[in-house]
């Protein structure tokens, strides 16, 4: 069964890539639009994309803004050989920010500390247990409403993180021996996994006031687990109208009506 869902979950992270906030297309700086052969293409723009990049090992960079955008680390996978004024603006691995401070790639734990202050910091943890901090550059100090993670053993060699900001639920999956690297998340537009995972995940009610995840990893008649999103910290809340789910309800079909005997 754990190879069938390593299977699967490598499946999901290479076909449901619509649910991985690293994949190029969710991060990537937009590509030019088409000019005529007539008319010179103006370059392109990459300000909302640039930063300080910083090499934090294993073929990574990060690169660190503090804008009007809040603090972020945006990470980059560049290679082993990427040095001080080499081009940084390649693959995204993963985004750290205020609504979610917290990943891991390639063995190092990413964790965006002191995000509600004006001089956040990036702690980057590798495997050995020895730690780097890189400072972002002074920005604006913001309000901390990020609740979590809280962190959730969901059997067969997988676990999630549960986070709750002003912008949702959100979580986290990881499966052991894989890295370290999330290998999909879940949030209010994704709530769910696709059923070609072979597994549930799921955000139940996710725009709801009351989110729950719900997960199933063994099959059959097994029980699915259920725990509760984090509370909102005092004196914050959602940026969207709380909206229920509406239970669904399978039609009916009327009773035929009785044919009078002749």
């Amino acid at each position: 069964m754990r190879t069938a869902l390593r299977t699967s979950a490598v499946t999901v992270a290479l076909a449901g890539a619509m649910l991985l906030p690293a994949a190029d297309a969710a991060f990537a700086a937009p590509a030019a639009n088409p000019q005529s052969a007539s008319a010179p293409a103006p370059a392109s723009d990459n300000s909302r994309y640039e930063g300080e990049p910083v090499s934090i090992g294993e073929g990574l960079v990060a690169v660190l803004r503090n804008r009007a955008e809040g603090p972020e680390a945006w990470i980059r996978e560049v290679g082993p050989r990427w040095k001080p004024g080499d081009d940084y603006m390649v693959r995204v691995v993963t985004k750290l920010d205020r609504t979610l401070p917290h990943d891991r790639a390639k063995g190092l734990d990413l964790e965006l500390t002191k995000a509600a202050s004006a001089r956040p910091v990036l702690v980057v943890t590798a495997a050995d247990g020895s730690a780097r901090s890189y400072p972002l550059p002074a920005g604006e100090a913001g309000t901390d409403c990020r609740a979590g993670p809280v962190g959730q053993e969901m059997g067969a060699g997988m676990s999630a993180e549960l986070y709750l900001s002003e912008l949702g639920p959100k979580v986290l999956l990881f499966e052991a021996g894989d890295g370290g690297r999330s290998f999909a998340r879940l949030d209010r537009t994704h709530p769910s996994l696709p059923e070609s995972a072979g597994f549930v995940a799921r955000i139940v009610n996710p725009s709801g006031a009351r989110p729950v995840f719900e997960w199933k990893t063994q099959g059959g008649n097994d029980t699915v687990g259920r725990v509760a999103f984090p509370a909102f910290p005092e004196g914050c809340g959602p940026s969207y109208a709380f909206t229920d789910d509406k239970p669904v309800t399978k039609p009916t079909t009327p009773a035929p009506t009785a044919t009078p005997a002749r």
